[in-house]
């Protein structure tokens, strides 16, 4: 319109003045209207401007309906945005002004200088997918994004697609480099990722096995899988112990073991010696009991456990009169014991670090002294040392060497004579090198032919155990014996299982020459005082140490002289039999020894060999041999046998020992009578007896085989009869029941033979029943006959068994049929028959055929079958 002035103007509408001022800036901050527009008040345009409002219409511009539309429009878009939460309603108001500058501050201002159709079709398509314009949108699309959010939140984690943030998204992550790092390492999700990474872990194998293990930390695991450790429970154990390795923890551990055993054998020890002494003490019972508790705990490989034993015993004990005074003076007696032993150890170091020195001096070039400088440098450390245990090793690690290196001769060389200055009591005999004391007399004092017993007090003993009352025990029935100057002979041998089998030593091991290693290994030692002085020093002191240590102890249990005295009379006897063979003065049965090592008994016997079982067991205990019959042959074959160690043992006559001898003698084999003889008088005489009880058994069984020929007859007898008589009770059944018998069988047996000779396995039998359904494997077999090149012939069925079963409480029919095939093969040019056994229980009520059995007669199972249906037999009888 034209104005007075000249100027044009649009009027957009008016605006109630008590509220026009608020709300023309309000329309220009939601740029609606023009951003110079201004209020007037309209004089000069008086009949100048048109109005365009419809009849009825408001004329103010807040209330019009295509303003108010597009508020609503703003309204909703900035509501999806989350920037507006009011009523949509169209009215302008702080919180919608608010909501557009939200809106502008973050998707810009709309182009032009007031809102389009086209400007708010923009703001209502950013409001549905957040995008702020068409380039972001184009560009989060060609990454595969549908919305902003997503886009934005993966361009802030630096994700390069929407398909890779999509996944990270679903596994809790929000950075491309946290998910890179969480793939890599194997991570299932954000939440494990970051616990993992908490605890110091990269690898999602190394803090799944240290949850599995219940670990925190991936310090924690890596010190587990290098402790050695397999067990998280028993590493964290050892950690808390302070031990960073299954090594020194398992040694720590064997230490501590190897302490309370000892702990636990001294305890015992006292506690049985005092009990020995005072037998009288009034809670023996309850001592004994913990005692034999401890005892087997020492068995165990738990300290703790052993400790707490130990001192529970300790308790009982100490709370006897007298024992903690006794307790302690054997403990005084074992630390002097002790400095002792690490007396001697120490002294025997120095002169072996003095002697290895003068070898280095005399062996500069040898392939041998690098060892040798080693071994001597480590006993630079051990000789200020006032641990026995490290005292002892190093003694052994030094005996080692001088084994292993064949140093014993080079060092020999180079030892200067002895000059001791001993101010104790020495022997007078070839080796001054031992102080005798009280423990050792018993080896160094006294006769020289005489033999000393010791026995092994050790808990490494094989066998021998001193029990708490005191007594001597093989608790394995067997007894490890170890012998030192002693000739080792079959009279030994007897005297020994004399003596040791009360004890419990049923079997006996002789080593026949000890060494200085055997000492832990047997429970008895045999010493002759001769032999042992005159041993090499390196021997004597292993048996001197153990003797001090009290180790080894003379045993009470055998008296040699007694011994030696049995052992004598059973010499002059086998003396005397062998003078008396040799002059044919002596007759009867006896044997010879042989030395070898089999186990075998051979005899050269006439007459029974029964009659000399007791004398020949007796010679086999003789030479601790098993009981076993004697390989009886002639003497020739005898004599080869010895010849080739194939006996330990020769039985035979006087003539036979005789010519046996003389022939050994001859050819210089050593052999040794056995002081056994079964005199001539006494083998005639159990001969006789013999043959008066074998003809008495002959007797007895002549009367006993007529007896049972007898019984037999009449058996045979009255199963005749009973036979006869079934046959007849047999035949009247059969007789009764014969009709409806066939006409069951004829049912089958027609059917059968239609099945085999008409060849087409889809033939049905004429009586209407399915052959092939009822007898599946019957079935199939007719169909192989023909493809194996076989014919059948002729097919005969008889009733086999014939009754009635009980089928939930109606009484049936049933019937077991034999059928022959007979068959030829034109090809094989041969004939043969097979055999069937068929079952079934007919219910003619229901015309069914139930619970078919088929069987080849070979397999026949149709008694079974029978019983299972409790058939009532109206054909055989039981």
């Amino acid at each position: 319109m034209e104005g007075r002035n000249g100027f044009f103007a649009v009027i957009a509408g008016t605006l109630n003045v008590d509220k026009a001022k608020p709300n023309l800036k309000t329309l220009k901050e939601l740029h609606i209207i023009p951003q110079d527009a201004f209020l007037s008040r309209g004089e000069s345009l008086d009949r100048v401007a048109w109005l365009s409002f419809q009849r009825g219409e408001p004329f103010d511009f807040m209330a019009q309906p295509a303003y108010l539309k597009v508020v609503q429009r703003l309204q909703a878009a900035m509501t999806r945005l989350s920037f507006y939460n009011g009523p949509i309603d169209g009215l302008i108001g702080p919180s919608t002004v608010a909501a557009f500058k939200n809106y502008t501050a973050n998707f810009g201002v709309p182009s032009g200088d007031q809102l389009t159709e086209y400007n708010l079709a923009e703001i209502e398509r950013g409001a549905g997918d957040g995008f702020r314009n068409d380039q972001e949108r184009n560009l989060a699309q060609s990454l595969g994004f549908t919305d902003a959010t997503s886009y934005r939140d993966a361009m802030a984690g630096g994700f390069p697609s929407a398909s890779i943030f999509a996944q990270a998204k679903s596994l809790g992550f929000s950075t491309q480099r946290e998910f890179d790092a969480a793939v890599s390492g194997g991570f299932r999700s954000r939440d494990e990722y970051q616990r993992a990474l908490a605890a110091g872990f990269t690898s999602a194998d190394d803090f799944r096995a240290a949850q599995q293990f219940g670990i925190q930390s991936k310090t924690e695991l890596v010190a587990f899988r290098a402790s050695g450790f397999t067990d998280p429970v028993e590493f964290k154990n050892a950690s808390q112990k302070g031990f960073a390795n299954k090594a020194s923890f398992d040694k720590s551990e064997a230490r501590r073991l190897k302490t309370a055993k000892a702990a636990a054998n001294i305890l015992l020890s006292d506690a049985q010696i005092f009990l020995k002494l005072n037998p009288q003490t009034t809670n023996l019972i309850e001592i004994a009991d913990k005692a034999a508790a401890l005892n087997a705990q020492v068995q165990t490989n738990s300290a703790d456990a052993l400790n707490d034993s130990t001192l529970r015993l300790t308790n009982l004990l100490m709370a006897v009169p007298g024992f903690a005074e006794f307790s302690a003076s054997r403990d005084k007696e074992r630390s002097e014991d002790i400095e002792k032993q690490k007396a001697l150890i120490l002294a025997e170091l120095q002169g072996d670090q003095l002697a290895l020195k003068s070898w280095m001096a005399a062996h500069l070039t040898s392939s041998k002294l690098p060892l040798v400088v080693s071994e001597v440098k480590a006993l630079d450390g051990v000789t200020s040392s006032s641990d026995l245990e490290a005292l002892t090793e190093a003694r052994d690690s030094v005996r080692a060497l001088v084994a292993s290196q064949g140093l014993t001769a080079e060092l020999a060389a180079l030892q200067p004579p002895y000059e001791g200055k001993d101010k104790g009591e020495t022997q007078a005999d070839n080796n001054p090198a031992f102080t005798v004391t009280e423990s050792n007399k018993v080896l160094l004092r006294g006769g020289l032919d005489d033999v000393v017993v010791l026995y092994n007090v050790g808990p490494e003993a094989p066998s021998l155990l001193k029990t708490l009352s005191g007594e001597f025990s093989f608790t394995k029935n067997e007894a490890w014996i170890c012998l030192f100057g002693v000739e080792n002979t079959p009279a030994l041998e007897k005297v020994l299982h004399g003596a040791l089998d009360p004890l419990g030593g049923k079997t006996i091991h002789i080593n026949r020459e000890c060494g200085q290693t055997d000492i832990n290994q047997a429970d008895l030692f045999f010493v002759q005082r001769k032999k042992f002085v005159e041993a090499k020093p390196s021997f004597a002191v292993a048996y001197l140490e153990a003797i001090e240590a009290k180790s080894l102890r003379p045993f009470d249990g055998i008296n040699f002289a007694d011994l030696k005295r049995r052992m004598d009379q059973d010499q002059a006897f086998a003396a005397q039999i062998a003078a008396d063979v040799e002059r044919g003065s002596r007759l009867g049965y006896g044997g010879i020894i042989l030395d070898n090592k089999s186990t075998r008994i051979c005899g050269v016997i006439e007459g029974e060999p029964k009659v000399h079982t007791a004398t020949i067991d007796k010679l086999a205990e003789f030479a601790s041999i098993p009981k076993a019959e004697a390989h009886i042959s002639n003497v020739d074959t005898a004599y080869q046998d010895v010849r080739h160690d194939k006996c330990r043992i020769l039985y035979g006559s006087s003539n036979t020992l005789k010519a046996v001898t003389e022939a050994l003698a001859r050819d210089s084999v050593d052999f040794a009578y056995a002081p056994i003889w079964f005199e001539q008088s006494d083998v005639t005489g159990a001969q006789k007896k013999f043959e008066l009880a074998r003809e008495e058994q002959i007797k007895s069984e002549q009367a006993a085989r007529v007896a049972a020929d007898d019984a037999k007859r009449v058996a045979a007898q009255r199963l005749e009869e009973e036979q006869k008589t079934k046959a007849a009770q047999e035949a009247t059944l059969r007789q009764k029941n014969g009709p409806a018998a066939v006409a069951l069988l004829n049912m089958f047996s027609d059917d059968l033979k239609t099945i085999v000779l008409n060849a087409p396995s889809s033939a049905q039998a004429p009586s209407g029943l399915d052959i092939s359904g009822l007898f599946p494997e019957f079935a199939h077999w007719n169909q192989q006959i023909r493809q194996d090149a076989w014919k059948a012939t002729d097919v005969t069925s008889s009733v086999d068994n014939y009754g009635t079963v009980n089928w939930k409480n109606r009484n049936l029919e049933a019937i077991i049929i034999k059928t022959v095939v007979k068959m030829a093969s034109a090809e094989r040019g041969e004939y043969k028959d097979e055999c069937f056994v068929f079952g079934a229980v007919i219910d003619n009520e229901f015309k069914m055929v139930r619970d078919p059995y088929e069987a080849k007669c070979e397999k026949d199972a149709s008694s079974d079958w029978a019983v299972g249906h409790e058939l009532k037999s109206l054909w055989v009888l039981d």
